[in-house]
C-alpha cells in the first residue's frame, strides 16, 4: 500500500502541464525591488501610535504592491499582494481583520487603484478588481466583507470548487491554470493543498515572483495534510523545472523567523524587531521538497518537526505519530480548578522543563466516585481563596496525551500536596476531550513571550448589579526557562471591551476556552505577573479578527511556582 501511494505521488508530481506558457517578449513590469525591513509591531500595542500605520504599503514597482498588516492590529500580520494589468488588478488575500475602523483594507486598496489610474490616465471603471486568496484561513479572508458588493469588484470564493471554477482548474489539484492580467502579465495558478485544502501558489511571469501563501514562508510551515503537502511541493518543483520558469523571489504570507538561524518568534508575537527578510529562493523550496520526500519515504512513524535556517516544517499533531505508549511514566501532579457546575473542573498539569513532566497541559474533567459525598469543593467560585491539587498514582503522561487514558484515580488535596496540603478524599477524574492545552516545553527555546501572556478558560457568567461579569481562569503561557507557572482568576465586564462585534457575539467569544491574551506594556516576568495587586489591566485578544481589547479585573492568583522545576512558590 505504501509503495503504491508513494509511486502515485511521484507520478502526479511528475505530471507536466504544457498549457502554461509565459509571454516570449520582454516584460515591462521589471525591475522590482523589495524592502530591507518592514514595520514590525510594537513592544506596547496599546501605545497611542502603535497601530499606525494600519498597513505597511510597499510598491515593488508601479504595478506591483506588497501590503503588510500592522502586527498590533493582528499578530498574524499577513502580507497581501496587489498586481496590476492593463484592465485587471488582482488582490491576493484580504487580511486578518474584519473591522473598517481597525483596518479599512478596502479603502486602502481603492486608494492605490485610484492613484494607479491617475498615473496611467485611466478611469476607475476601466480597472476590474479581483480579490482571490492563497488559502481559506481567517487571517487571509477576514477582509472579504469590505470588498463584497463594491463596484468593479469580484471576490472569489474560498472553497476548492469555487477556486477551481474561477481559475478554470478542471482537474484539481493536478493541472495548472492560467490567469491573464494582460498580454504581458500571465499568472500561473498552481494548486498546492496540504497547508489547507484550497491552497494555491501564484507565479507571475512578468516579475518572476512566486507567491506561496502559508505553504512556504520564513516561519512555521503548518501542515494539515502531510500526503497532500508532499504531492503539492513536488508538483510545484516539477512545474517550475519543466516550464523553465525564472523564479526571482518566493514570497509567503508571514514572517515568523528571527535573523538567527533556526530560531522563530513565538506564536502570537506582536513585536519582531529582528525578523528575517520576507523573500526566499528556490534553494529553500528544494530544501522543503527534499525534507518532505525523505520523511514520506521514512514512513509515518518517523515523521517529525524539522528545523531549517529559514523555516520550520511543522506538521499538525494529527499528522504525527503518537507519543510512545507508556512513555513519561511518573507521578504527575495537577492543579484542580472548580467550576460552577457541581463536580465539573478544569485541570492543569504541574510541569517541568525536563521529562517526564515537560508538557503544559490543561483539560476539562468530571469528578465521580468520591470517597466523600458531596465532593469537598467550593460552591461559591467568585473567589476561591485557596488552591486544590490532585496526586494520582503513577501512570503515563503520553497515554493521557494520546487518548489511551480516559480516567484515573487520584487523591484530592486542599492546598499544594507537595507543600503540606490537606488530604480531602479519593476521586475519579473523567477526562473530557479534546485536551485544551498541549504544549511541550523545550529547554532550548531562547525567544520568550513578550509581553505577558495567558490563556483563558471559562469559569462562569454572572449578573452583578445588572452588569455581566465573565469569570475566567488564566493560565500563564510558559516558553523560555526559568519562567513561571501561574493560574489567576479574573473577571471581565464586556461593557469595558472594545470590539467590532455585537454584545452577544462578544460574550460568546470571551467564553471560548483556550483564548490567548497579551497584556501590552507588561513584561513577561515573574515580578510583573497578574496578582490581586494588579487591579485592572488591559488585555488584547490575540489572533482575533474583531480587534477585541478588554479590561480585566484580577480577583486572585490561585497558584504560582518558579521554573525550571516549578516547585518553589513565587511568593517565597
Amino acid at each position: 500500500m505504501f509503495v503504491l501511494l508513494f509511486l502515485a505521488i511521484i507520478s502526479i508530481s511528475a505530471h507536466q502541464n504544457d498549457q502554461f506558457v509565459c509571454p516570449g517578449s520582454g516584460s515591462s513590469y521589471l525591475p522590482v525591488t523589495l524592502p530591507a525591513s518592514w514595520i514590525n509591531g510594537s513592544a506596547n500595542c496599546l501605545d497611542q501610535d502603535a497601530q499606525q500605520p494600519d498597513l505597511d504599503i510597499f510598491p515593488m514597482n508601479n504595478d506591483t504592491y506588497i501590503l503588510r498588516e500592522n502586527k498590533c492590529i493582528n499578530y498574524e500580520a499577513p502580507f497581501i499582494y496587489l498586481l496590476f494589468g492593463n484592465n485587471i488588478a488582482l488582490l491576493i488575500d484580504s487580511g486578518a481583520t474584519v473591522s473598517l475602523v481597525s483596518l479599512p483594507i478596502q479603502q486602502r486598496v481603492e486608494q492605490i487603484i485610484l492613484n494607479w489610474c491617475i498615473i496611467h490616465k485611466k478611469q476607475r471603471q476601466d480597472i476590474k478588481l479581483v480579490v482571490a486568496h492563497t488559502h481559506n484561513h481567517l487571517d487571509h479572508v477576514a477582509g472579504d466583507t469590505q470588498f463584497q458588493n463594491q463596484p468593479y469588484t469580484t471576490v472569489v470564493g474560498t472553497s476548492v470548487n469555487e477556486v477551481s471554477q474561477f481559475f478554470q482548474l478542471d482537474n484539481w489539484p493536478n493541472n495548472i491554470g492560467t490567469y491573464t492580467l494582460d498580454d504581458q502579465r500571465h499568472l500561473a495558478i498552481i494548486p498546492i493543498p496540504g497547508h489547507e485544502n484550497s491552497s494555491i501558489a501564484i507565479y507571475d511571469c512578468a516579475t518572476g515572483i512566486l507567491i506561496t501563501g502559508d505553504t512556504l514562508l520564513p516561519g512555521r510551515l503548518y501542515i494539515q495534510d502531510f500526503s497532500d503537502n508532499v504531492e503539492s511541493i513536488s508538483r510545484l518543483v516539477n512545474f517550475i523545472e519543466s516550464s523553465r520558469l525564472n523564479v526571482t523571489s518566493i514570497l509567503g504570507a508571514h514572517i515568523e523567523m528571527t535573523q538567527e538561524n533556526k530560531v522563530d518568534y513565538p506564536l502570537g508575537s506582536t513585536y519582531q524587531p529582528n525578523e528575517r527578510q520576507l523573500n526566499m529562493s528556490l534553494e529553500q523550496l528544494y530544501q522543503l521538497n527534499n525534507e518532505l520526500q525523505q520523511q514520506w519515504k521514512d514512513g509515518f512513524n518517523q515523521r517529525h518537526k524539522a528545523y531549517y535556517d529559514t523555516f520550520i516544517v511543522d506538521p499538525n499533531s494529527s499528522q504525527l505519530p503518537p507519543l510512545p505508549f507508556d512513555g513519561r511514566m511518573s507521578v504527575h501532579g495537577f492543579v484542580l480548578l472548580p467550576l460552577d457546575t457541581p463536580n465539573s473542573v478544569w485541570i492543569s498539569h504541574k510541569p517541568m522543563f525536563t521529562t517526564p513532566h515537560d508538557f503544559q497541559l490543561s483539560f476539562h474533567a468530571i469528578i465521580t466516585n468520591s470517597t466523600v459525598d458531596p465532593v469537598p469543593l467550593p460552591t461559591n467560585i467568585t473567589r476561591l481563596n485557596s488552591q486544590w491539587t490532585i496526586q494520582p498514582d503513577k501512570w503515563s503522561l503520553n497515554n493521557l496525551i494520546n487518548g489511551n487514558l480516559t480516567s484515573f484515580r487520584t487523591k484530592l488535596y486542599k492546598g499544594n500536596f507537595e507543600q503540606g496540603g490537606t488530604y480531602l478524599c479519593d476521586v475519579t477524574i473523567n477526562i473530557i476531550r479534546p485536551l485544551l492545552t498541549v504544549v511541550q516545553l523545550n529547554a532550548s527555546e531562547i525567544q520568550p513571550y513578550q509581553p505577558l501572556r495567558y490563556s483563558s478558560y471559562f469559569l462562569s457568567n454572572l449578573i452583578v448589579d445588572k452588569r455581566t461579569q465573565i469569570h475566567l481562569y488564566l493560565l500563564h503561557q510558559i516558553r523560555v526557562q526559568p519562567d513561571f507557572d501561574a493560574i489567576t482568576h479574573v473577571t471581565i465586564d464586556p461593557a469595558n471591551c472594545t470590539t467590532d462585534i455585537s454584545s452577544s457575539q462578544l460574550n460568546n467569544l470571551l467564553e471560548q476556552n483556550g483564548n490567548e491574551w497579551a497584556f501590552p506594556g507588561i513584561d513577561n516576568d515573574i515580578g510583573d505577573r497578574l496578582t490581586r495587586a494588579s487591579g485592572l489591566v488591559s488585555a488584547q485578544l490575540l489572533g482575533d479578527i474583531y480587534s477585541t481589547i478588554c479590561e480585566m479585573k484580577v480577583v486572585e492568583e490561585i497558584q504560582c511556582t518558579i521554573g525550571p522545576d516549578f516547585y518553589e512558590d513565587c511568593s517565597v
